[in-house]
């Protein structure tokens, strides 16, 4: 009976290793540069939504905005709009459409925005005349590296209070990863 080998040699088989290997590593290095672009697409995406609620929130806010004074928790009176504070981006007195389901509340709001420890925060009040026990509602809209704001009137400013508001406001949003955005909106009559 002759004895002639039907199966791979040695060397057959660790060549197919080899190349079994090699194929492995340039697969997975191929799924995990999919897999880091989906996250960074993912990440970007996040940001990109988180940007278009700021502007439209900003958006709503200043064209329902309207000249009316207020008084804050201590009594004393404040501006209907005023901007470009330290701590305070912009506050200012804004009509509620009648359709919104606010019953027989005030159709109107007062509405203030915050850059703090990084991100951008919109605060409102249900009663424009508060007391140091008025309640508000606090929402954080997005995360910033910085934020600036200007006024335009007859001229452009950074600092605005007074119960009529401007004509425009510009705003420039600096986000990780995005860069400058900058947004003017112009502020009805």
């Amino acid at each position: 009976m002759n004895k002639t080998g039907h199966g791979f040699t040695l060397l057959e088989i660790l060549i197919a290793m080899a190349l079994f290997a090699i194929m492995s590593v340039m697969a997975y290095s191929g799924l995990r540069v999919l897999m880091d672009a989906r996250a960074n697409t993912a990440l970007r995406s996040g940001r990109l939504a988180e940007l278009q609620t700021s502007l439209y929130v900003l958006g709503e806010d200043l064209a329902q905005a309207i000249a009316r004074p207020v008084r804050d928790g201590y009594g004393a009176a404040e501006p209907g709009m005023r901007g470009g504070g330290n701590d305070e981006l912009l506050a200012l007195t804004r009509s509620v459409p009648a359709w919104s389901n606010r019953g027989a509340a005030s159709q109107l709001q007062r509405v203030s925005y915050r850059f703090e420890q990084g991100a951008l925060y919109r605060m409102t009040w249900a009663t424009l005349d508060r007391t140091q026990q008025s309640e508000y509602r606090r929402r954080k809209l997005i995360g910033l590296q910085r934020i600036s704001i200007r006024f335009f009137a007859e001229d452009w400013t950074d600092y605005w209070s007074s119960s009529n508001p401007p004509k425009a406001v510009e705003i420039v949003f600096t986000i990780d990863g995005l860069g400058d955005i900058t947004r003017l909106f112009f502020v009805h009559d």
